[in-house]
């Protein structure tokens, strides 16, 4: 199955993801409402360095443009990448079932699939510490946009949580389940925390004006 997501149009690629074809799926559904949200705060960042009211922030706001640009790069490899991790699954899932390389190759699977699904998690997380400065200091004119992004943030993390947990549902046992778990935790907290507390500001700001 050819994946090329980013080099054919939008369209091409919703209209995969609607099909019955097993990829794409919500791993790079995730990874690409990751990339969306890192793409908003790099346009928040992009129109606020070289405005004179905000010289103060602006190595700060180039700073932030810089890894924010990382992350939309990198989750955007993740589109594709997803598909193919799959696609490796569902291929040692049609192995027969008395071929002793069957087992090993669909714990490999599930693994480097949670690999690039906690991947996704931990830059959600980032991304949402890149926004707040944005918020506090960046052009105020772009306020809904770094609140979409933060909204965006939150579900790329549900959705790469929920594609994990089936993972382990599926694959019970995996002796790094509660590692992986008790990690989520952790970035799940401050992903709401951080998320909640954008959302709220910007929309207290907004019934300001």
């Amino acid at each position: 199955m050819k994946i090329d997501y980013l080099q054919a149009p939008l369209e091409i690629y919703l209209s995969r993801l609607a099909s019955g074809d097993p990829v794409p799926g919500g791993g790079s559904a995730a990874a690409l409402v990751l990339s969306l949200s890192a793409s908003l705060l790099s346009m928040v960042a992009n129109f606020t360095i070289g405005k004179k009211r905000f010289t103060q922030f602006e190595p700060e706001a180039k700073e932030i443009l810089e890894r924010t640009e990382s992350i939309r790069k990198e989750a955007s490899g993740l589109v594709e990448e997803d598909s193919r991790v799959y696609l490796k699954y569902r291929q040692a899932a049609t192995m027969d079932k008395t071929d002793p390389r069957r087992t090993p190759a669909l714990l490999q699977a599930v693994r480097d699939g949670n690999i690039l699904l906690m991947k996704i998690t931990s830059l959600t997380r980032e991304v949402l510490q890149l926004a707040k400065p944005l918020l506090e200091k960046g052009n105020p004119y772009l306020v809904s946009d770094v609140a979409c992004a933060a909204a965006l943030a939150r579900s790329a993390y549900e959705s790469a949580e929920m594609n994990i947990l089936i993972n382990f549902s599926g694959q019970p046992g995996l002796e790094e389940e509660p590692g992986i778990k008790e990690d989520l935790n952790g970035i799940r907290e401050a992903v709401v925390s951080e998320s909640g507390r954008i959302l709220s500001e910007t929309k207290s700001r907004l019934s300001k004006t």
